[in-house]
């Protein structure tokens, strides 16, 4: 834990703090300790109470700044995040591959939006394509959790569990970068992913 809080305090990343507490509340959720969500929900109020009544006031502005995407680094996260929704709506079925994103094989001057792993791939690949990207993860993270709780091996239920949490932790970040390019994270996290379906598939199969 530790460990953790450091590596948020040393990146300042707004999307890493705040997906740091989503994936805590989520595995707080499937270990229902409930006690622990409550304390988490304490704390938050508690932070808003400081950043109104005792927050320096740059600390004030920077955090109102950061809700309502007035500052700098939001303002450029909604541009691009307009840019993509206007070729999505101009091109529903996409404009193809290498035409979104940071990935090095993108050429900067035809580049349509690129900070937000939703929208990058309805942008290349429509929103037929955003939209499964979309199920599948929500599958994936499921059927794990799924996993998680059904099996008896200790070393598969692990798999599941950490595969689905990264991903539940990621959600926030792909708001605000092109997260699957990331090759160690993504790779890892979808064979943890696909490890799991798998398993589920086989448990299910069993079941019935």
């Amino acid at each position: 834990m530790a460990f953790s809080l450091g590596s948020l305090v040393f990146s300042a990343s707004r999307a890493a703090f705040g997906a740091f507490f989503i994936m805590i509340f989520f595995v707080a959720l499937v270990f229902k300790l409930y006690k622990l969500i409550g304390a988490g929900f304490l704390v938050l109020v508690g932070f808003g109470i400081y950043v109104f009544a005792f927050a320096s006031e740059d600390f004030y502005f920077f955090v109102i700044d950061t809700l309502t995407f007035e500052n700098t680094s939001s303002i450029g996260h909604v541009v691009e995040w307009l840019l993509a929704l206007d070729s999505m709506v101009a091109n529903p079925l996409g404009i193809g591959l290498a035409m979104s994103g940071n990935f090095g094989s993108v050429d900067e001057e035809l580049r349509v939006g690129g900070e937000n792993q939703f929208l990058i791939y309805g942008v290349q690949l429509g929103w037929i394509g955003m939209i499964l990207y979309i199920l599948t993860l929500a599958t994936g993270i499921r059927n794990s959790i799924q996993v998680f709780y059904s099996t008896e091996n200790t070393s598969i239920a692990r798999v599941a569990f950490t595969g689905a949490v990264v991903k539940v932790g990621l959600l926030l970040p792909l708001f605000t970068a092109n997260v699957e390019i990331y090759t160690y994270v993504s790779w890892i996290t979808w064979w943890m992913i696909g490890f799991s379906i798998n398993e589920y598939s086989r448990l299910k199969k069993n079941n019935l």
